[in-house]
């Protein structure tokens, strides 16, 4: 993995991508990318200011707004509730188009068998403050409010009591939590391709995230062309960087001026472009 690039130093590169465009792809997380990580992750709440620019960049043609998130798609959509926006829950697991139609994905096994549930269950309550969230066909077992002291043994016996299941299950490990899921089935990097699916040729792509489960969404956005940025990782597969959730709503607060100020291409000469204000 090369080094990250900041984000603000290729602004200008960015600039020009959308004055050769009428079509915008925005994908985002939600904590720790739109939201600042909390250490009880039922406390996350959309900041006032994010809310205002999402709908304000929801609304803006050309340009499609989608949040992939792995909360579960009914958490995910009381804490957002923004119309017109593609919702993807479950790290993938669970989609909701713009037009509120919803999709379960769930790959090659409908749920995690139950023995698996109880055992996960049991070793949580051996770990006070940790504890285990179930969602569709996949569960996560919180640990942010651990003593760090003790989040190896938490992570070791976790994989132990895995083992027996594999191949049918696989384990994420991502910065708050380790997600559960039925092997082969869908992530966020197959619900970036559900929402892609009617992209017109041209259309420019940009994903925002932090966690270790938006690793395989930032590989496919650097295939596609688009610019994929990690918010607070040093290491990552995507290409670009910023360093907070607050460097992410002041980047969207630039875009929502951005966005209708660019200029495209009109019909000219073959091989030049000529501009004029959209």
């Amino acid at each position: 993995m090369a080094s990250l690039k900041p984000l603000w130093l290729s602004v200008g590169s960015l600039s020009e991508r959308l004055r050769r465009t009428d079509s915008l792809y925005l994908g985002l997380d939600f904590d720790g990318t739109l939201t600042p990580l909390t250490a009880d992750p039922r406390e996350a709440a959309l900041p006032g200011r994010a809310r205002e620019v999402l709908q304000r960049l929801a609304r803006h043609r050309g340009m499609n707004v989608a949040i992939l998130s792995s909360r579960s798609l009914v958490d995910l959509w009381r804490r957002v509730a923004i119309e017109g926006v593609f919702y993807a829950g479950s790290s993938g697991i669970e989609t909701r188009d713009g037009e509120g139609h919803c999709e379960t994905h769930s790959g090659s096994a409908s749920a995690l068998p139950a023995p698996l549930l109880g055992e996960l269950e049991d070793w949580c309550r051996r770990f006070p403050g940790a504890w285990l969230e179930t969602r569709v066909s996949s569960c996560a077992l919180h640990f942010s409010a651990l003593p760090v002291s003790l989040q190896p043994a938490f992570g070791a016996g976790l994989r132990r009591r895995i083992r027996p299941h594999l191949p049918q299950v696989s384990l994420v490990h991502g910065r708050t939590e380790f997600e559960v899921m039925p092997a082969g089935g869908w992530d966020k990097a197959a619900a970036l391709d559900r929402w892609l699916e009617p992209a017109p040729a041209g259309a420019v792509l940009l994903y925002f995230g932090d966690d270790t489960r938006d690793e395989p969404v930032h590989a496919a956005v650097r295939d596609r062309g688009g610019f994929a940025v990690a918010v607070g990782r040093v290491v990552s597969r995507a290409e670009y960087a910023l360093p907070s959730s607050d460097e992410v709503l002041w980047f969207l607060e630039w875009l929502d001026r951005e966005w209708p100020q660019r200029t495209t291409p009109i019909l000219g000469m073959p091989g030049q472009l000529e501009a004029t204000t959209a």
